[in-house]
């Protein structure tokens, strides 16, 4: 279903549709998902539509900029660099393509989102949750429901420290796609025993896959660049 068809277009499996129907000149797109419906109609001669995961901050409608993905507790050794391997919630968008312009149509999930608060009541930060196992290698995972999270840890203290979550800024996340896997690449440094720094890295992580569009990068505020998030709020 990932990737740039042309129109009429028909996706179906045994819980979800998703079509483009030519009907009286005009176009009338249908998406139905666990008994969850949506339909409009396109006024339009023709083009193509795009089908890519997005940032998983969308739904039900996008209300913060910040990823929180809670994973097994861990502890890395002081000057320690490694990867572990973690998931995070799929978001697929629809973009028409008409005239050189693109048009964001419908977002969808498998997921039902869950928010939380990372830190103090008056001075924390909303993020969409996530919880996700530990994993050594990369998992196999269902390209429409879960993505493969490479976080990098890196331990720039002379302490052991233990962790059990990553926070991650919206604007900052590079996805990338293929038939098969979703992937982000991320980096989490360390600075003391209760703060860090993340940010992501712009690659994908199997080679030919593509870059998704990004949503949140056009939502951003002009001159300001919010690219890493500092989590002094605790790990």
């Amino acid at each position: 279903m990932y990737g740039t068809h042309d129109l009429p277009f028909h996706y179906e499996t045994e819980d979800f549709s998703l079509s483009f129907e030519h009907e009286e000149g005009r176009y009338l797109y249908h998406r139905e998902l666990c008994g969850e419906k949506k339909e409009h109609i396109l006024l339009s001669s023709g083009g193509r539509v795009i089908i890519n995961p997005v940032e998983p901050l969308n739904l039900p409608k996008s209300i913060c900029h910040a990823l929180l993905v809670e994973f097994d507790p861990l502890s890395i050794e002081p000057g320690a660099r490694a990867t572990v391997y973690l998931t995070f919630p799929i978001e697929i968008g629809v973009f028409v393509a008409g005239r050189g312009n693109l048009e964001v149509l419908d977002i969808f999930s498998w997921n039902a989102p869950k928010y939380t608060l990372y830190g103090s009541s008056d001075a924390g930060t909303i993020a969409r949750y996530w919880k996700s196992a530990t994993c050594a290698a990369p998992p196999d995972l269902d390209p429409f429901r879960e993505g493969l999270l490479s976080l990098t840890i890196s331990n720039t203290t002379r302490d052991w420290i233990e962790l059990s979550r990553t926070v991650l800024e919206s604007t900052g996340m590079k996805i990338y796609y293929d038939d098969t896997q979703v992937s982000m690449q991320a980096r989490m440094r360390l600075v003391s025993t209760m703060v860090a720094e993340t940010s992501f890295r712009d690659r994908p992580f199997a080679e030919g896959q593509k870059k998704a569009l990004e949503l949140c990068q056009g939502r951003a505020i002009p001159g300001v660049e919010r690219l890493r998030f500092l989590m002094d709020q605790g790990l």
